[in-house]
């Protein structure tokens, strides 16, 4: 690619493109919730010989194929809206660039600027053509490269669903968007001098700012020569660093030596929020409304004798997704629901029926925001199972099959105490 193409590029087609792919996955996702609305279940009990049993079967069969295209197709969408606000990204640096080099008395030769022979301060001049130059050539790679990360993604996107499973398809979605947010972070100016990236942000309008605090907050707070007040804005005052949180979350995605438990989605959360300086609440682990862990947390010290020790080696509120919740909820934290959600925000799925032991509005699993896309995908990682980056469009797209839709809940903590 080149600065012509660049600058000429409509990212407004892939947009489109996006668009009629938004349109097909809802459909997929209507028919799901239509065919789980009217409930496999209530067809089991309703028509219980053996026929009732293969027409449930099949649809089942059929509802897991909608399901699988959908996940897909959202995989595809979000793909294309990636590459869609990279390419505006990358043309926004790039017309500030030559903007600015213009104001300066530089000529734009082809892909870059020239000092010309009668400039008035050619010294000056010179240190301007090394820095518009460098943000133009940073903007021109860094549309190339997401346009090569984004080629990826939908190419892993390629599966039949009639010899794959959902579980293959949401993995096959999942690296996808990893592919996207890699697009993203290559229209940030990398290993670029102060100046250069002070140019770059200066450049960026608003909104383009936003989404890539919301995106790329890890990447973004790391650039030498951002604002250190958007570096503070980051970082967030809720008694914890966002940032620090994100980084941990996605390190220790696939961590498994921080799994004490039978199941470790609130555990990880709460050990990510801790690593990221939210201080625990409570001297003991018995406190009611405390959340901590104690000294022996994590090491295998069960002496022998009645009774056990391990019980009280952390707070029910640091392993349990509903005590948590409320925890969190009593002492401050905010309430900000999925389209007010940024990275370092906590997740939770509540049931919306009974549900086994679950009591409708219950939590039975929470997770880390490690990023919202520009399309509003809220990204999270977790434990049990452990991964990272997942699209929460997925999870919220679809019930499942016996345990009904689910509602979700995001939080912002906050220390309080």
């Amino acid at each position: 690619m080149n600065l012509h193409q660049l600058r000429y590029a409509d990212p407004g087609k892939w947009q489109a493109a996006a668009n009629d792919l938004l349109t097909a996955a809802k459909d997929c996702e209507e028919a799901v919730q239509e065919i789980h609305a009217n409930g496999s279940r209530r067809l089991e009990e309703s028509w219980t010989d053996y026929l009732g049993d293969i027409v449930r079967s099949r649809i089942s069969d059929v509802t897991g194929k909608l399901e699988e295209i959908g996940v897909l197709l959202r995989g595809a969408v979000t793909a294309l809206d990636t590459l869609e606000d990279a390419a505006r990204i990358a043309q926004a640096q790039a017309g500030s660039a030559i903007s600015a080099g213009t104001v300066a008395g530089l000529h734009l030769v082809g892909d870059a600027f020239i000092v010309p022979a009668d400039h008035y301060d050619p010294d000056a001049a010179a240190d301007d053509c090394k820095r518009y130059n460098a943000l133009i050539n940073d903007a021109v790679d860094a549309a190339d490269r997401a346009d090569q990360e984004v080629a990826g993604a939908l190419r892993k996107l390629s599966i039949s669903v009639n010899s794959s499973s959902l579980d293959e398809a949401i993995k096959q979605q999942s690296a996808a968007v990893s592919d996207a947010l890699d697009a993203i972070r290559e229209t940030l100016p990398q290993e670029q001098p102060p100046d250069v990236v002070k140019a770059w942000w200066d450049g960026l309008a608003v909104d383009r700012r936003k989404q890539l605090m919301l995106a790329v907050p890890v990447e973004l707070h790391s650039l030498n020569g951002l604002p250190d007040s958007v570096k503070k804005d980051l970082e967030g005052s809720n008694g914890y660093n966002a940032v620090k949180a994100v980084d941990f979350a996605r390190t220790h995605a696939t961590d498994t030596s921080i799994d004490i438990f039978q199941n470790n989605c609130a555990n990880y959360v709460s050990t990510t929020l801790t690593e990221s300086g939210l201080a625990p609440k409570g001297s003991m682990t018995t406190d009611e409304n405390g959340w901590g862990r104690s000294r022996t947390a994590g090491m295998d010290f069960d002496p022998p004798g009645p009774g056990s020790i391990q019980g009280l080696s952390h707070t029910d509120t640091w392993f349990n997704a509903e005590k948590q919740k409320n925890f969190f909820l009593e002492n401050g934290a905010q309430d900000v629901g999925t389209s007010g959600a940024k990275p370092g925000d906590i997740i939770y799925w509540e049931h919306t029926q009974n549900v086994g032991d679950y009591k409708p509005g219950e939590a039975h699993h929470t997770a880390i925001v490690t990023a919202v896309l520009p399309n509003g995908d809220v990204l999270y990682s977790q434990h049990t199972s452990n991964g990272n980056d997942f699209s929460l469009t997925d999870r919220i797209g679809f019930s499942n099959q016996d345990g009904g839709a689910q509602n979700i809940r995001v939080i912002r903590p906050k220390e309080t105490w």
